[in-house]
């Protein structure tokens, strides 16, 4: 999650923020008064599998990275972007 992304003026709800992957709006339980957000709920995905300061996926896209990173852990070509 990358702060500065979400006080950018292009987030104008508290909860909203846009997958910087699709660039989708999608609801950010982590940016709201929520104490948890409902990508909790998802197998966690290496830091390292995103870029440095691209901010929150949405839940689709979460998805498909959490995919993508299992199949190249297991050594298994993933389908391309």
């Amino acid at each position: 999650m990358n702060p500065s992304l979400f006080e950018s003026p292009e987030f104008s709800e508290a909860s909203s923020a846009r997958c910087p992957r699709c660039r989708r709006v999608f609801d950010c339980g982590a940016r709201s008064d929520r104490s948890t957000c409902w990508c909790v709920s998802m197998p966690a995905l290496p830091a390292d599998a995103l870029k440095a300061g691209t901010g929150c996926l949405c839940p689709e896209c979460l998805a498909d990275a959490i995919a993508r990173e299992r199949a190249s852990a297991q050594g298994v070509a993933a389908a391309p972007e």
